[in-house]
């Protein structure tokens, strides 16, 4: 199965401000590779896939994906 970058976190159970300070990032900017996953370095994704516990492969890293984006209303 795969996921988003926001599915791989919140599945995690974490936070954008918790990922961005492991990451080393500032929270805007990892909002923004929520948005566009592709702007993301291949190091920086590799570290995520480690933060979040998923196999790279397992994340969607493209913001073309074809997964359905369910709201939570």
């Amino acid at each position: 199965m795969k996921f988003t970058v926001k599915q791989a976190r919140l599945l995690a159970g974490l936070t954008q401000k918790e990922v961005s300070g492991m990451l080393r990032v500032h929270v805007q900017t990892y909002m923004k590779w929520e948005r566009n996953p592709e702007e993301m370095s291949i190091s920086k994704a590799k570290q995520f896939s480690k933060i979040v516990g998923r196999e790279f492969d397992e994340i969607f890293f493209d913001s073309e994906s074809n997964l359905i984006r369910q709201s939570t209303a």
